[in-house]
């Protein structure tokens, strides 16, 4: 039987993404254990294939409607997928011959639709390498936010957006910026070892690392391999994470011995950062809302060796199940939110969520607020925390919030945090910006509750 082919388990992870919205970063993984016989080239391979058109998809469609004599609309969704595959290797993989890459579709379209797919396939392909230089895309003169949204691949209304609020410039290099492959960042589990030890061991293993300008436990390795073959993860000496989700548990500043609720808490990673930086003293609630979800925290818990970490399964914004009475030193709300904050590591994100997902999203997160604040304790911490950088998801949450509950306050991050992390404060807030950081943006509150009194007055005054 012969083998599948690289190309041809790509095809298949992306009409899984469309079909299931599964995370392709999930299916890769799942492929490489089931097609064990992949070289550690085939591998690197499959994962700039399937991630190249993902991201590039926009631009690959609108090449795609250029050339197409059937209407765009009629093109069956798996033959999309195999124009896109072959027309991503032709525009943007210099070292893959252009005919190796017809060649392989053509095959690809035979086995799935015959004769007939492979003609269109293949006569679509060949009119893009003849004529791929006078591909014509919209002017930007004429129509900026179209120009960048097609050649730099993002949605229209999102880029309109950016347009609007940023002005045509800073809109095209925020979408260039997202292009970018994201390098991969690691977080030393530092109840095992220590970042420098770790450097040194994964060099030892023929890796490139460095420290992360930031985060005190971070590490960026440069031209890393697929995350399957990472050396020394499954020994628990690291997680893969990014520097700003690290940088959460800062802020949040969680201290040996303290009670504190993870109320989103899937896959694990900050409910783990905090128990590190707890000593694996006290005890972490890890909240979510299934089973799956919590199995994750579970293994990674595992995993780090940290013995404090409790899940349970329920709804951040419905009560908890967790004993009557029971409050929290600290309750990070990791919220879901729709994550245009992450899209160089996710760029699957611009084609899953739409406009609409904001504006409903913004009402989940605030449902999960009003709830969670009953639970903590006088004098204790709620932090608020997304990965996105729209108002709406951000500081509009939680103003609605602090409108409707006095006995909440700012605190001043400035105050819990070093020196070199303030220019990350705006106005009350800890933001990270992707293209001003070189990291993922990510926005988190931190509220102090009273001891019941209306200070509202004072919050202005913590600026």
């Amino acid at each position: 039987m012969r083998k599948k082919t690289a190309r041809a388990i790509c095809l298949d992870i992306l009409n899984r993404v469309e079909e299931a919205d599964l995370h392709p970063d999930r299916l890769l993984t799942d492929s490489f254990k089931r097609y064990r016989y992949l070289t550690s080239l085939d591998r690197s391979f499959l994962t700039e294939l399937t991630y190249g058109v993902i991201r590039w998809r926009g631009k690959l469609d609108w090449v795609i409607r250029h050339f197409s004599k059937i209407p765009f609309g009629k093109i069956e969704s798996e033959t999309l997928n195999i124009l896109r595959l072959g027309l991503y290797q032709i525009l943007f993989l210099s070292r893959t011959p252009s005919s190796a890459a017809v060649n392989e579709s053509v095959e690809l379209a035979k086995h799935i639709r015959g004769r007939g797919g492979a003609g269109f396939v293949n006569a679509l392909l060949r009119s893009a390498i003849r004529q791929r230089e006078g591909i014509p895309y919209p002017d930007i003169t004429v129509d900026p936010a179209l120009h960048i949204s097609i050649v730099q691949s993002h949605p229209l209304w999102l880029v309109q957006r950016w347009v609007s609020e940023m002005g045509a410039e800073e809109a095209l290099k925020i979408c260039t910026f997202n292009n970018q492959i994201s390098p991969l960042t690691l977080r030393t589990n530092t109840l095992k070892m220590n970042r420098q030890h770790l450097i040194e061991k994964l060099k030892e293993k023929g890796l490139k690392p460095f420290s992360a300008a930031f985060s005190e436990e971070g590490i960026v390795l440069q031209d890393s391999p697929p995350t399957s073959e990472l050396p020394l993860l499954k020994e628990g000496f690291y997680i893969i994470q990014d520097e700003a989700s690290q940088l959460v548990s800062f802020v949040t500043d969680p201290k040996p011995g303290e009670r504190i609720l993870d109320a989103c808490a899937a896959p694990g990673g900050k409910t783990t950062h905090m128990a590190q930086k707890m000593e694996n003293l006290g005890e972490i609630y890890a909240l979510d809302l299934s089973k799956g979800k919590l199995d994750l925290v579970e293994e990674m818990s595992q995993r780090l060796g940290i013995k404090i970490v409790n899940t349970v399964k329920g709804d951040a914004g419905r009560p908890l199940p967790i004993p009557q009475g029971m409050k929290f030193d600290r309750i990070l709300a990791d919220v879901p939110c729709s994550g245009f904050g992450t899209l160089r590591r996710n760029p699957d994100l611009k084609w899953r969520r739409g406009e609409g997902d904001i504006k409903r999203l913004s009402e989940v997160q605030f449902t999960i607020l009003r709830n969670l604040w009953e639970y903590v304790k006088e004098g204790g911490v709620l932090i608020y925390s997304t990965c996105t950088v729209f108002r709406e998801e951000n500081e509009d949450v939680v103003e609605k919030f602090l409108d409707e509950n006095p006995q909440f306050q700012f605190e001043s991050i400035d105050r819990i945090l070093p020196g070199k992390y303030h220019p990350f404060v705006h106005n009350r807030y800890f933001k990270t910006f992707p293209l001003a950081d070189k990291m993922d943006g990510f926005f988190v509150a931190r509220l102090i509750k009273s001891s019941g009194h209306n200070l509202a007055g004072q919050r202005m005054g913590d600026v």
